[in-house]
């Protein structure tokens, strides 16, 4: 008897019933619910067979019509190549994985190794010593030469005066890499280690592990929190310190000051000579023409100042809020980071000293080392390092103003 008192279900019913089943349930009626189990079709051997049968048809057809006259068109035309074209192999491709990098056990040079018996050869050879000593202080020269500030300052014809440069013979190899990876070539699919350049590993470390870029840029949020910490501080009045004037205060200060200095275009023309200034009359004699020419570009001068002075007055205020964090991130930066090292090859000859130029206008004296390779006979350009150690000026006089 209350089934026409119980709340009515609509259309959007969270009920799994259809809606005609639905319908009926909230009249009251009579419901035939059938509960239905799907079941899976059961596995046959059959299918499998057939299936498999059909794939090998398929693929036998297509290798006889497509694959076999492809490769009687491949054997043909290999045919008619020479024979030293034919025998070419493909290098296999090598797949390193990252964080197999690892360093070799150096071993020292022996006594009858070939790197040491051109250590015996170059220092018995004092011409050869003196030959590679001049060479590698032309080398200093000519980068001297080449260098735009030293060019400016000191003049561009230099010459060299000294050189202090010691011959050290080493008695380990540089150190060497080697990585491990895939090596899939037409034979075989293998794990195997190769070599690697120690420069390509101290670059890779470098961009993995960028350790100085994440300092410097915590230097960079650290500096711009406290900065925005004490700029809240002073706009909510906890700090009594006086900060620096603000952005707006500058600009204006600048503006005016811009103003003072230069002279009003907008103003009365100047006197000519001659003319007579007692005659009141004479100020007066602008026309109306002139009069609407002069505010119209009253008005277009005042809409450009005020576009450019938004547009300076945004870009000096990000400027400002950023600038003593960037600095920050400059000096950390430039006190962290280091320059990859790059070794120089098996068996160089290791040549550092001072080498001193004579400039026109000053004296310049530079830190060299540099690895001399017998086996090529000549110096190793990714290895060398030259720095300027020591800048005097010929004609030098007092900094402070002269006192009569």
């Amino acid at each position: 008897m209350f089934r026409h008192t119980r709340p009515m279900r609509g259309i959007f019913s969270m009920s799994r019933l259809p809606l005609h089943l639905e319908a009926k349930k909230q009249a009251g009626q009579a419901m035939n619910v059938q509960k239905v189990r799907f079941r899976k079709q059961a596995f046959r051997p059959r299918m499998l067979a057939f299936y498999f049968v059909t794939c090998y048809i398929c693929y036998d057809i297509y290798g006889r019509m497509v694959l076999d006259p492809i490769d009687k068109a491949a054997m043909e035309a290999l045919e008619g190549l020479p024979s030293e074209e034919s025998e070419e192999v493909d290098e296999p491709l090598f797949i390193p994985f990252p964080g197999t990098v690892k360093e070799t056990k150096r071993e020292p040079y022996q006594g009858s190794s070939p790197e040491w018996q051109e250590f015996v050869k170059f220092s018995k050879d004092k011409k050869e010593q003196t030959k590679v000593r001049e060479e590698l202080a032309r080398r200093v020269r000519g980068i001297a030469e080449r260098h735009p500030v030293i060019t400016r300052k000191c003049g561009k014809k230099l010459t060299h005066r000294r050189c202090w440069l010691d011959v050290d013979f080493p008695h380990y190899p540089p150190p060497e890499f080697e990585r491990s990876g895939i090596e899939i070539s037409d034979e075989a699919i293998s794990w195997t280690t190769q070599p690697v350049d120690s420069l390509t590993v101290y670059r890779l470390r470098q961009v993995l592990w960028p350790s100085a870029l994440a300092i410097s840029f915590w230097n960079f949020t650290k500096v711009l929190i406290v900065d925005d910490t004490k700029r809240i501080a002073s706009m909510l009045g906890i700090r009594s310190t006086r900060s620096a004037p603000s952005i707006e205060e500058l600009l204006q200060k600048q503006q005016q000051m811009m103003k003072g200095s230069l002279p009003n275009k907008d103003g009365p023309p100047a006197q000519a000579e001659g003319e007579p200034t007692s005659n009141p009359k004479a100020m007066l004699k602008i026309s109306t023409a002139a009069k609407t020419r002069l505010s119209e570009a009253n008005e277009e001068k005042t809409t450009e100042e005020t576009e450019a002075w938004s547009g300076t007055r945004t870009a000096v205020a990000v400027h400002e809020h950023f600038n003593h964090a960037i600095t920050s991130l400059k000096v950390k930066l430039m006190q962290t980071w280091r320059p990859t090292a790059n070794y120089p090859p098996r068996g160089s000859i290791l040549i550092s000293g001072m080498v001193e130029l004579e400039a026109p206008k000053a004296y310049l004296v530079f830190d060299v080392n540099a690895a001399w390779d017998p086996q090529v006979q000549d110096f190793d350009p990714r290895s060398m390092k030259v720095q300027l150690r020591r800048f005097q000026w010929k004609n030098q006089g007092p900094v402070g103003p002269r006192k009569i």
